[in-house]
């Protein structure tokens, strides 16, 4: 919203060599993010292979799932920051309810800012019932189903949007 506001989502929609370079960084760090959950996942396997054999009468580890708010935070802005799609909409979309005769920057941050405002009640909506799902993913089979899975969707969502610039 701040780079449509200075004008910085004109550039990349204009320029298809910045365009086309945000896209392959937002690809490469799917791809990041996609391998790192494979390894997690088979990390996560191998450590209980190595418990269950030194003791195999043992109930397996349900704990919490571990993380930290800066990563997650960070996560997300970079997958903001390097998604070309969020830049173009507040081009596109946003200027179509912008009023010509009004100032433009303090339009753009004002509607951006609705937008982040509706985006956090939806997100914290989504984050309620991830919540409630957490005990069901904290399970070491199906976390470790999930991670494989997602890692190896945002491979291939990465490697085909690298493919398509």
């Amino acid at each position: 919203m701040l780079a449509a506001a200075a004008g910085l989502s004109m550039i990349a929609s204009r320029s298809p060599m910045v365009y086309d370079g945000i896209r392959l960084m937002g690809a490469a760090y799917l791809v990041y993010l996609g391998v790192r959950a494979v390894l997690a996942a088979r990390r996560a396997a191998r450590e209980r292979r190595n418990v269950k054999e030194a003791a195999p009468h043992a109930p397996p580890e349900c704990g919490p799932v571990g993380g930290r708010f800066r990563s997650g935070f960070t996560q997300g802005f970079l997958t903001n920051l390097l998604n070309p799609k969020a830049a173009l909409f507040f081009l596109s979309v946003l200027p179509q309810f912008v009023d010509g005769d009004g100032p433009l920057a303090q339009q753009i941050i004002f509607l951006g800012t609705l937008d982040i405002l509706i985006g956090v009640a939806y997100w914290f909506a989504l984050v309620l019932v991830a919540a409630r799902l957490r005990a069901l993913l904290s399970r070491p089979t199906i976390r470790h189903r999930w991670e494989l899975t997602t890692g190896w969707l945002f491979i291939a969502i990465g490697v085909s949007v690298a493919a398509a610039a």
